[in-house]
């Protein structure tokens, strides 16, 4: 993308701020980290902005005037170290700064949009996430919601004769075990809780604890399993060796639920690692990992929706 700069919001309208930048269409955060321009008792985030063109800034111009009439501090910094808060100048007069900060772009890039007028039309911003499909006999907000805290739309006939309690693991068939590890622990911050070999009776004996990857492929003792979990999320990835053929339809994707801070900064990491985005919304999106997974985060409810 062309235009590259910083908005500066407090770290409570950190998701609210990367839903303004989406709103225009052609903007996304590419980068989200803790602002280091301020104390510690002012607690505020640093969204890299990445935009074709500059409507951007006037859909945070129209997110700005909602605040009310006493919004909180939030900035523009641009590539020279400048600041332009938010409310002190129009959104022409930020355009103009931008342009000049960066006129390699002007010079050297083309630019999208730049043969429209400045009323700009807020594109629709519906994707097609699965987890947005919505039933008609339940509203979108109810949707975006806890689905364990739903009422039932339709129950089983005569009594419950299964109870489940909770989800014990998802299963992913891996082509590289060791791969599939790194990714998900640096990625997703999960934490390895286990790994396993298969045995002679059909299941699985726990490995060695000084196990090491290197030293198990050369003595053809790899690990057959490894059990990752990150809060209520447990992936069991089984080795299937290098060699196999994977279908991607047996599984169509996992979907978890976030916080804001994690919304935005894996949004951010999926989009500098040129992983696929499939679909994205403001409060949600689907993308496929390097190991052929598809997954969808959905924002964490705000507890004015709730």
């Amino acid at each position: 993308m062309a235009y590259r700069f910083l908005l500066e919001v407090p770290e409570a309208l950190a998701a609210e701020g990367n839903i303004a930048v989406n709103e225009a269409g052609d903007a996304q955060v590419v980068v989200v980290r803790n602002s280091h321009s301020r104390n510690a008792d002012e607690p505020y985030m640093d969204l890299t902005v990445a935009a074709h063109s500059l409507r951007v800034i006037y859909t945070l111009g129209d997110w700005y005037r909602e605040l009310g009439s006493t919004p909180p501090d939030i900035g523009i910094v641009l590539h020279s170290g400048d600041r332009i808060r938010l409310g002190q100048r129009d959104a022409g007069a930020i355009v103009a700064a931008i342009r000049r900060d960066q006129p390699w772009v002007e010079r050297t890039i083309p630019k999208i949009g730049d043969h429209e007028v400045d009323t700009f039309t807020r594109p629709n911003q519906e994707a097609g996430v699965s987890a947005m499909k919505t039933s008609p006999t339940v509203s979108t907000s109810t949707l975006e919601r806890d689905w364990s805290t739903l009422a039932a739309v339709q129950e089983p006939d005569g009594s419950r004769r299964v109870a489940i309690r909770e989800l014990n693991h998802i299963a992913l068939f891996i082509a590289d075990l060791a791969k599939a590890e790194r990714f998900y622990i640096g990625f997703l911050g999960m934490d390895l809780v286990g790994r396993g070999r298969r045995a002679g009776t059909g299941g699985y004996e726990a490995v060695e604890l000084d196990y090491r990857w290197d030293e198990a492929a050369r003595a053809g003792r790899e690990a057959d399993v490894s059990f990752l979990r990150n809060g209520p999320l447990v992936l069991a990835l089984h080795r299937v060796g290098r060699g196999a053929r994977l279908d991607r339809g047996v599984l169509d994707h996992i979907s978890i639920r976030v916080d804001a801070v994690t919304f935005t900064a894996i949004k951010g990491q999926v989009l500098m690692q040129s992983m696929e985005l499939i679909a994205s919304a403001e409060t949600a999106f689907a993308f496929r990992d390097p190991l052929g997974i598809t997954w969808e985060l959905t924002l964490q409810s705000l507890p004015d929706f709730m």
